[in-house]
Formats: structure tokens, C-alpha cells, sequence
């Protein structure tokens, strides 16, 4: 198995350019990165979470971006980064499938996040919602 061409401590950083791919920042929060979710998905491979998917995939991403681009994932621009996620997508769909699943949960699993798009939050913490059967409103309720 090819190991990638950066370091550990690069790995946070290129998970983070890689997040920042799937959720960008736009004029409502900084995309995956309000949630840190380069960070986050580097201390869950740390921890032995998908260690061969994840590493398989990141090898593949810096041999994409020096390849196409001739610099390393975290150097790209916005632009860049949406091109090696497409090849991504098509050449390592189980890694890509896998980075856009766990970026969408830590982004939509975040109280912040939830706030911003107008979720209540978990039906758990209020016994239910008394309007779940009316469509929403702007304003969230039916």
C-alpha cells in the first residue's frame, strides 16, 4: 500500500483542505472548517479509525495534486481541491465516499451548525415535535 507523501503532523492539514472541498466556507460559517474537521478526522485515524482507507486515500490526493498541480493538497486553491476530490470520486470511491460521510456528520452533528440552518436540535431533548406533521416555515415552525 502506497504511504502518502506528507507527514502525521501534515495530515490534520490535509484532511482540513480535503473537508474544506466538500463543505467550503460560505457567507453564513467557514464550512467544514467551523468544525475543525481536518483536525478532528486526523485524531480519529490516529486512533486507528479507517487507518487503510484513509491512508490509502491520502496517498492517492497527494499523488493527484502533484501530478496535476505539481505542489502538495494543502498548497491547492479552492478550485484545485474540487478537481482532485472529482478524480477522488472516481478513483478511490470507498476513501471519498468515506471523507464526504464523516465531514457532513462532524458539520451536522454541531449545536453552532444547527443553529445556523435552523435546526432545533434533537427531538430526544423536548419529548418530540409537537409540529412534525406541518410543513416548516421560514421561520422553522409550522
Amino acid at each position: 500500500m502506497d504511504q502518502p507523501d506528507t507527514s502525521a503532523a501534515d495530515e490534520a492539514v490535509v484532511l482540513a483542505a480535503l473537508a474544506n472541498g466538500i463543505i467550503p466556507a460560505d457567507t453564513r460559517d467557514a464550512g467544514a472548517a467551523a468544525v475543525s474537521a481536518g483536525p478532528r478526522l486526523a485524531e480519529k485515524l490516529a486512533a486507528g479509525v479507517n487507518p487503510a482507507l484513509y491512508r490509502s486515500g491520502l496517498a492517492a490526493a497527494a499523488a493527484l495534486a502533484r501530478t496535476r498541480f505539481g505542489r502538495a493538497v494543502f498548497a491547492l486553491d479552492a478550485a484545485q481541491v474540487h478537481q482532485v476530490l472529482e478524480a477522488l470520486r472516481e478513483q478511490q470511491p470507498a476513501f471519498f465516499r468515506q471523507l464526504r460521510t464523516d465531514v457532513c456528520a462532524l458539520y451536522l452533528s454541531d449545536p453552532g451548525v444547527w443553529a445556523r440552518i435552523g435546526f432545533p436540535g434533537p427531538s430526544t431533548a423536548q419529548g418530540g415535535y409537537p409540529d412534525f406533521d406541518r410543513p416548516p416555515t421560514r421561520e422553522g415552525k409550522g
